[in-house]
């Protein structure tokens, strides 16, 4: 059947309609899409715009803690400045106007308000002392005055206080983004060592645009379970386990290249450094090499080359006069020098023909010369202001515990041109002095630091320090041959350091109440260290002369015949002679006494000698089973004991478990931003 041709027109004029309304919707949507689509487009561009204006506050705040630590790892307190002077800035830091005495867990000096050290520049002054205005300009400051750096400090730390960093974009945008460091408390671990606790919290900035506001928060590496701070000190001669200025027993034997060396008898559990070379002598019985369980560090001065140096800021001082050549000596007979570029299989595990000392810890043989004091000025000015200062030559002085009215007390006795006194001191550090009637009563300081009838009550700080001459008898009273704890010399809460000019000669055992380590070093594990709790400890130190053990084989009228050491003795302290030798005195004389048991460290210019042997065993003198005072290592020292030279400033970082982990130059660890955000969105700031 045909439509009719009217027909056929009418509908090819509808099914046209029909698909220019189709094509109208569909090109209607799509320029509904397309609109949408810019619309969105723009939204992204002013949120991601937004979003960069933030990370640009997260940027500055970033740069501003990448300077702060290179201005630390940059600082530095000259060594000519005293702990007077570090006292005073560290009182002004907390404000208070008397610091408590150090201890090993770190007395706590203040705490820190919420605003940190925000508007106060005097707070800052320690920063000022360790950090200069070079300083700040090799970081780009343009503004250095002390003005300038004041501000910056109370800025970093200035806590819930924090500072506002704002700034704008080319593209019209600006940040927002307030920050400051949080300060905690500072404490005190030894006389010279001061902590810094902060945090380091995390970061929110604001990135605002015309038409969208973002909100960016990023956490500190680490999170919130790591705690930093910042150490200002010199650390104690009392942290080494065996300390050597010449590697040698005398000025003649260092003439002669008379080197000492390390046998299969050496057994070290601490720390062990020489300003000079080692020299390791072994045998191929695996049991007859020399062992170290601590750290070995040597700096490699030549023989004959410690002398005067002049330091940068004009000051002389002993040091290596020739240049230091890392490396050690091996072969007691050859005496082969190898030096660390030709270490082999490595300068950590180095061999030499039958020679292996065995290092379980890090060894260093280019390390910094460590200069010894010269005298025991430091000590004397302690004992003015809270000790004991004595004068001239000391007949005999006796430390020892004992009990009076049913209370553990330290004792003191001193014997001087003939006369003696008998001093006491309990936990509490109230001195008392027992009269003619054989009475307690309270010993009077005077205003020259002398202690007597007459001036104000005292108090000991635990320094007895002789000025100008030595000690003939250092022992350990009455009860030294008791067993523990009657026979122990320093009492449970003692800490004690007996400083002398001249020499000190030791004439009995001298043991803690709470000895912390126990037992002897084997070549499978050092001595165990189970009561670190202990708090006893003694230092005996001589500035100009010679720690001298008397062996009884050395009395001038015969075999014992004057107060000496017996068999087997054991001494609880760290001894030191910064200028002489720690020896016995008869080390070479009559048939072997057996061991000298030491806990604690021995740090002296030349390395004295304790007995002689040969390939059969000890012929003469003493052997030594010297034990690491491992609390010492964590900044534990006798009071007032000698100091290095150099401030050290330094950062820390304390994980939740307690361990801490040095940040060294160029580290950011601990005091950057992670840089991942954990909260992103929009608000207004």
């Amino acid at each position: 059947m045909r439509f009719p041709h009217r027909t056929q027109g009418a509908t090819l004029i509808v099914s046209v309609l029909f698909v220019m309304l189709i094509l109208a919707v569909i090109m209607a949507v799509t320029a509904q899409v397309t609109l949408s689509t810019r619309r969105s487009s723009a939204d992204q561009q002013r949120i991601l715009a937004a979003r960069y204006a933030a990370e640009s506050g997260v940027a500055q705040v970033q740069s501003r803690l990448r300077a702060m630590k290179s201005l630390l790892d940059a600082s530095s307190i000259a060594p000519t400045v005293g702990d007077p002077v570090v006292e005073a800035r560290i009182r002004d830091l907390c404000g208070v106007s008397v610091l408590p005495a150090p201890t090993a867990a770190g007395a706590v000096v203040c705490t820190f308000p919420d605003t940190g050290l925000s508007g106060n520049a005097a707070r800052v002054g320690i920063f000022d002392l360790a950090v200069s205005a070079d300083d700040f300009a090799d970081q780009g400051f343009r503004r250095t005055t002390a003005t300038d750096r004041a501000r910056f400090w109370m800025t970093m730390f200035s806590g819930q206080a924090a500072t506002e960093y704002s700034g704008t974009g080319g593209d019209g945008s600006t940040y927002r983004v307030a920050y400051g460091l949080t300060p905690t408390e500072l404490r005190r671990y030894a006389e010279s060592e001061y902590r810094l606790y902060f945090t380091v919290p995390s970061v929110t900035a604001h990135g605002i645009t015309p038409l969208a506001t973002q909100r960016l928060q990023v956490r500190a590496s680490g999170g919130s379970s790591v705690s930093t701070y910042l150490r200002i000190g010199r650390g104690s001669f009392a942290r080494y386990a065996l300390f050597t200025n010449h590697h040698f027993q005398s000025a003649g034997a260092e003439a002669d290249g008379q080197r000492i060396n390390f046998t299969g008898r050496t057994l070290f559990s601490g720390p062990v450094h020489t300003n000079q070379h080692f020299l390791f002598e072994g045998n191929p019985d695996p049991a007859g090499q020399p062992v170290f369980w601590g750290p070995v560090t040597s700096a490699g001065c030549p023989t004959g080359g410690i002398g005067p140096v002049t330091a940068p800021d004009g000051t002389v001082g002993e040091g290596c006069t020739v240049t230091a050549q890392a490396g050690a000596f091996f072969d007691s007979t050859a005496q082969t020098f190898v030096g660390q570029d030709a270490m082999t299989p490595s300068p950590d595990a180095p061999v030499s023909g039958d020679n292996a000392p065995q290092f379980n810890n890090t060894v260093t043989w280019n390390s910094d010369y460590e200069p010894l004091p010269t005298s025991n000025q430091y000590q004397n000015a302690a004992a003015i202001q809270g000790g004991l200062h004595l004068s001239g030559d000391v007949t005999e002085l006796q430390l020892y515990r004992d009990i009076i009215a049913g209370q553990e007390v330290q004792r003191i006795t001193y014997t001087q041109g003939g006369t003696t006194v008998n001093l006491s001191y309990g936990p509490g550090g109230a001195l008392r002095r027992l009269d003619p009637s054989g009475t307690w009563v309270a010993a009077l300081r005077g205003p020259d630091g002398s202690i007597g009838s007459t001036g104000t009550p005292a108090t000991f700080n635990g320094v007895i320090s002789v000025e100008g001459g030595r000690i003939q008898n250092l022992n350990g009273g009455p009860n030294a041959a008791q067993p523990l704890p009657a026979g122990a010399s320093i009492a449970s809460f003692a800490g004690v350091t007996v400083a002398a000019s001249g020499d000190v000669d030791i004439t009995s055992s001298l043991r803690y109440t709470e000895p912390p380590c126990s037992g002897e070093n084997t070549g499978a594990a050092p001595a165990p260290c189970d009561n670190l709790a202990a708090r006893n400890i003694l230092g005996v130190y001589s500035s100009q002369g010679d720690v001298n053990l008397i062996s009884p084989r050395s009395c001038p009228g015969g075999d014992g015949t004057c107060p000496s050491l017996g068999e087997d003795p054991e001494i609880n302290a760290v001894l030191m002679a910064s200028q002489g030798a720690v020896q016995v005195r008869g080390f070479d004389q009559g048939a072997p006494l057996g061991r000298v048991k030491l806990i604690g460290g021995v740090i002296e210019n030349y390395y004295g000698a304790f007995g002689r042997f040969n390939d059969s065993g000890p012929t003469n003198g003493y052997g030594r089973n010297f034990i690491y005072d491992q609390r010492t290592a964590d900044g534990f020292a006798p009071p007032f004991f000698a100091a290095q030279r150099d401030w050290q400033i330094e950062l820390f970082t304390v994980a939740a478990d307690g361990t801490s982990a040095k940040l060294d130059a160029d580290d950011g660890r601990g005091i950057r931003l992670q840089g991942d955000a954990v909260a992103v969105g929009g608000d207004t700031p």
